[in-house]
């Protein structure tokens, strides 16, 4: 009896509310609903963030709730696409916030798909004046990673760069220095240009072992385009002639010094593991973390597999150093990804705060421990990202990174660049011939933004072949790194 009356009662009540709910205005009972903003990013690089836990204090702390949805670049600007077709006077979006490739951001802004934050963060009443970007992060790599025509539209996620791996145990091995110094007489030690990082790999190239002395990354993918572009920047090239990112400028990317590093490039496969041209992100780095090459070039975010030894052969056996240069000047890759508010959040205050958030040392810390690259200077003075063995490598490569593409046409230009460098890694054509139809091809995608700075020989032929390859191609399916 007691327990029915007790039940009679609850029903009372909940009816009760149920009905104070459907009087209230439409605008009160949605304020009785926690804001929601919608965070969309690939899980290989969200990761780093959600694997910290530091999401659910955020929100008991902001009393927003941050939803986290897992999706690639592409899939993430098609939705965005999608919706601006579909809803063009519309106000909404599918996600507030975006973690995606910084050399998109040129065709969000152009397409009115994202918005700046610069207002944002002169709203005293909104940015915490604690919180100085332009002193307490790299600059250059903030605004290169988030900035576009002058103006500011996010923060970045993570920075990314390239680093040269090299088995430091087999360096420092007394027979391996014994016979280098017969072999090539000077010391064994890390390449600092390429004619050292040929010498070492083709002194540690020892087939009948199964070890090889290095890899090329020749699959057709954004691998072999990436790992082309450390050549080219160490032998002083470029793809376009412009200072930032956001610039157009000369065509240059079939120029002499192209031309060589394209040379040096073909040359390394000799010294490659026979598959070598079936290689991307994944097989190289299964290559050195198995323990079957001396050394090759692997991504920031890829060092902290190679220094577990639940998946590696090697763990702490590799050295870490910055990519060999043939010119006057050091380099690193000036790579990443950002974080973008969309135009039509209809949460973008609370988005912008979260983004705040992001960039605190507590979160970059957690972060850079779990493998992503923090460009908040505070985080490696923590003795725990200070101790990482790819920590001084990455440091090194902050004040001298080189900025790509992120002009609307930079993802075309990419795909371009994979299917003529698979042509030419795979012998289907000579570096020459290949680099000038990519710069033909670059033209024609750039319609008049940009001119060819060297000349093309059998220009016509090369506007037929071009022609063919661009509509015939196929979607370039990729693993983002």
């Amino acid at each position: 009896m007691h327990n029915r009356f007790q039940i009679r009662s609850a029903t009372r009540v909940a009816f009760c509310l149920a009905l104070l709910l459907i009087a209230l205005p439409p605008n009160v009972a949605a304020q009785t609903a926690p804001i929601t903003i919608r965070l969309a990013g690939d899980e290989w690089f969200l990761h780093a963030l959600t694997g910290t836990g530091l999401i659910d204090s955020y929100e008991r702390e902001s009393g927003v709730r941050v939803q986290v949805i897992f999706k690639n670049d592409r899939a993430i600007l098609g939705e965005l696409d999608k919706a601006s077709d579909e809803n063009k006077k519309g106000d909404d979006a599918p996600f507030d916030l975006i973690v995606v490739r910084h050399r998109f951001l040129g065709a969000l802004v152009e397409k009115h798909e994202v918005q700046p934050i610069d207002s944002f963060l002169a709203d005293r009443s909104l940015h915490d004046p604690a919180f100085r970007p332009e002193q307490q992060l790299y600059a250059n790599w903030w605004k290169e990673l988030s900035s576009y025509k002058g103006q500011i539209y996010g923060y970045p996620f993570t920075a990314l760069t390239a680093y040269l791996c090299y088995r430091k145990d087999l360096l420092a091995d007394p027979a391996n220095r014994r016979d280098f110094l017969a072999q090539f007489h000077r010391q064994l030690r890390p390449p600092r240009n390429w004619k050292e990082y040929s010498e070492l790999a083709q002194f540690f190239n020892r087939p009948d072992q199964h070890f090889y002395g290095t890899y090329i990354q020749g699959k057709q993918s954004l691998a072999l385009w990436y790992e082309w572009l450390n050549f080219i920047y160490a032998f002083g090239g470029n793809v376009l002639d412009a200072k930032h990112g956001w610039q157009y400028g000369d065509i240059v990317v079939n120029s002499p010094q192209n031309l060589s590093a394209t040379q040096q490039y073909l040359k390394l496969i000799a010294f490659s593991p026979p598959d070598t041209l079936t290689y991307g992100w994944n097989e190289a780095q299964s290559a050195l973390q198995q323990g079957h090459v001396f050394m090759g070039i692997l991504w920031s975010d890829q060092a902290p597999f190679l220094e577990d030894p639940k998946v590696s052969r090697v763990a702490g056996k590799i050295g870490y150093a910055l990519i060999p240069s043939n010119s006057a000047q050091q380099f690193s890759q000036l790579e990443g990804l950002t974080y973008l508010i969309t135009a039509k959040s209809q949460h973008a205050r609370e988005a912008y705060k979260f983004l705040e958030w992001t960039q605190s040392q507590r979160v970059q810390v957690a972060q850079t421990l779990r493998g992503s690259s923090s460009i908040r200077k505070a985080t490696y003075h923590d003795p725990d990202v200070a101790k990482l063995p790819y920590t001084a490598a990455f440091l090194a490569s902050l004040p001298i990174a080189k900025p790509k593409a992120t002009v609307p046409e930079s993802d075309a230009m990419t795909q371009a660049a994979v299917r003529h460098l698979s042509e030419i890694v795979s012998g289907k054509t000579s570096a020459q011939q290949g680099l000038d139809a990519l710069a033909v091809e670059m033209q024609r995608i750039l319609n008049g933004k940009a001119r060819l700075h060297y000349p093309v020989k059998q220009l016509a032929k090369l506007f037929v072949n071009v022609e063919r390859t661009s509509t015939s191609a196929h979607f370039i399916p990729f693993r983002f790194l």
